[in-house]
């Protein structure tokens, strides 16, 4: 079986939109303000309830959070795009996991990002998103890294510039365990 153009014009498409959700994904998780900026249309709209406005605003805001925040995890799931012309309408279930410095809490938030994704000069991004909230926990933080036997110098995230995934890729550079 041989695909069209067409059929591959979409399938291209589809994982172009998953790119882009994967990388604002990766730029609010490491606090990389260019990165998630980069996923928004200049023009965007988000509303993420307590913040509606610009999206590419949205990255500022997000970035405020670096300070109260030991990290941040977004989990992905059920991706469906469908695409009619420049424009794609993007469904997506997240779970975000938070460790707070203070109180010391883990917050886990879940529900899904609406996204109208809008096409331009062969680029997809996002061009309105809107948070939908389905559930929410807080838990105290008892983190025992021992039990699972990750020594205190191994490979630790971190934020933006200082993760390992912004790092030489062809070697390892273990760090020291910040908490």
């Amino acid at each position: 079986m041989s695909l069209t153009q067409e059929q591959l014009q979409v399938l291209y498409d589809k994982q172009c939109l998953h790119d882009n959700l994967v990388t604002y994904c990766r730029g609010a998780d490491r606090h990389d303000v260019a990165l998630m900026k980069s996923t928004y249309w200049p023009d965007s709209h988000d509303d993420h309830g307590g913040f509606i406005g610009n999206g590419q605003d949205w990255a500022d805001v997000a970035y405020g959070w670096q300070d109260k925040i030991y990290s941040c995890n977004h989990h992905l799931s059920n991706v469906l795009s469908e695409i009619d012309g420049n424009l794609a309408k993007r469904e997506s279930m997240f779970i975000c996991v938070v460790q707070f410095k203070e109180p010391q809490v883990t917050m886990f938030q879940a529900g899904r990002y609406r996204d109208l994704c809008e096409k331009r000069d062969g680029e997809w991004k996002i061009l309105r998103r809107t948070c939908i909230w389905d559930w929410c926990d807080v838990r105290t933080i008892a983190p025992d890294w021992d039990i699972v036997n990750v020594p205190a110098l191994s490979n630790w995230g971190a934020f933006h510039p200082h993760d390992p995934i912004y790092q030489d890729w062809s070697a390892d550079a273990p760090t020291q365990r910040s908490r």
